[in-house]
């Protein structure tokens, strides 16, 4: 019997990183892909506007990938449009696609005049979401989120 509790966890970690295939000590897993597969406006007041994101996650891996919460942020030609948090779980199959939405709320009235200006002279607008996704497994670090993009002035509308 063990009566050290150095000893003790000592043994308990030696136990853990003994494990041989867990998927938390696998160092070959590729952090999955996250694309923008869509926007859409919910509603627009002089306050506060808000839009649907439906993002795609890709899973390149072999084993299902837990989706706990999310934080992101979005940007538009550089400017942060908004920023937000997710607690929506689901798990992404291996080597599978999940969609999902988030709900971004923001002021972009401060910024409307540049944008209206970009569509208006036909240019492109850059996008990013940057984040961190949690997947909630022991020991895991968070995966880090980050998409970018370009949207033709012709698909948007004010």
């Amino acid at each position: 019997m063990i009566r050290s509790p150095g000893l003790m966890l000592a043994v308990l970690l030696a136990g853990l990183f003994s494990l041989h295939g867990c998927a938390v000590f696998d160092r070959s897993y590729t952090e999955p892909e996250v694309h923008l597969a869509n926007v859409e406006m919910l509603k627009s007041n002089l306050w506060e506007q808000s839009f649907r994101l439906r993002l795609r996650v890709d899973n390149p891996n072999s084993r299902n990938l837990p989706v706990r919460g999310m934080h992101y942020q979005v940007y538009l030609n550089n400017m942060r449009l908004a920023t937000g948090v997710t607690d929506r779980a689901f798990d992404v199959p291996a080597y599978g696609t999940e969609y999902f939405n988030v709900t971004v709320r923001s002021n972009i009235w401060r910024h409307l005049g540049d944008l209206v200006k970009l569509v208006e002279h036909q240019q492109p607008v850059n996008y990013r979401i940057e984040g961190h996704i949690s997947t909630g497994l022991f020991f895991s670090p968070k995966l880090t989120l980050r998409e970018e993009g370009t949207i033709n002035p012709s698909d948007m509308s004010f």
